[in-house]
């Protein structure tokens, strides 16, 4: 009887620490906890920084010529703005409108890349005119400020071309030191002064007068 009892005792008390030991307090069994998420799962990723725009201007396609810009773009503009432009195979392109004139050459064998632009300020008018040269370097100050930016993209630049026109564009084209030339941001410009001539003819006379900047695209020379 005794052996029974202590059989009884051993039985109950390894139970109660099996269920103890599965279901938490109370004796019970419990749900099996989930463990908790990764947190290199659930962290967010983080993402590459975007790479900046670059406002500079394309490099040129060739030495010489001007950088960012192409015949054929160029022109669409002028014509776009209400330019009416003239095509010669020989002497280059003409476009005007108003008092403001652009003479556009291209490269001698990428066609459709600028060599160089001329800004031109022209005067006319019938009989003599001798207010001609005054009224032609007053059109071409006035002319380079819109015709600029359509090919030159640094301000800073497009403001020196128009302070050497200022000073050195308003003299007779005469004389051994009519030709002035300097560079800004690496263009070469070139000023030649007035040129200007008066036709007579049967009592009848006309007067035609211009000064203008030409602009060369940065090359190694």
């Amino acid at each position: 009887m005794n052996r029974n009892k202590n059989f009884t005792v051993v039985f109950c008390l390894a139970a109660t620490l099996v269920v103890a030991g599965c279901g938490g307090d109370g004796g019970s069994m419990g749900a099996v906890p989930t463990p908790p998420p990764s947190r290199a799962a659930t962290a967010p990723q983080p993402t590459k920084p975007s790479k900046p725009v670059s406002s500079a201007p394309k490099p040129a396609a060739c030495n010489g010529c001007f950088p960012g810009i192409t015949y054929a773009g160029l022109v669409k503009t002028l014509k776009t703005k209400g330019y009416a432009c003239k095509v010669d195979r020989i002497l280059g392109t003409e476009c005007e409108k108003g008092i403001m004139e652009l003479h556009i050459e291209t490269d001698y064998k990428l066609k459709n890349q600028i060599s160089n632009i001329d800004v031109t300020g022209r005067a006319s008018s019938k009989g003599e005119y001798p207010q001609g040269p005054s009224v032609a370097f007053t059109r071409l100050q006035a002319a380079l400020p819109v015709a600029l930016p359509m090919f030159i993209a640094d301000p800073a630049v497009r403001k020196q071309i128009i302070a050497f026109a200022a000073k050195n564009s308003s003299h007779a084209a005469t004389g051994p030191d009519a030709v002035r030339d300097a560079k800004a941001g690496g263009f070469r410009i070139s000023c030649q002064g007035v040129h200007g001539f008066t036709v007579r003819k049967n009592g009848r006379s006309a007067s035609s007068y211009s000064t203008s900047v030409d602009i060369y695209g940065p090359s190694a020379y």
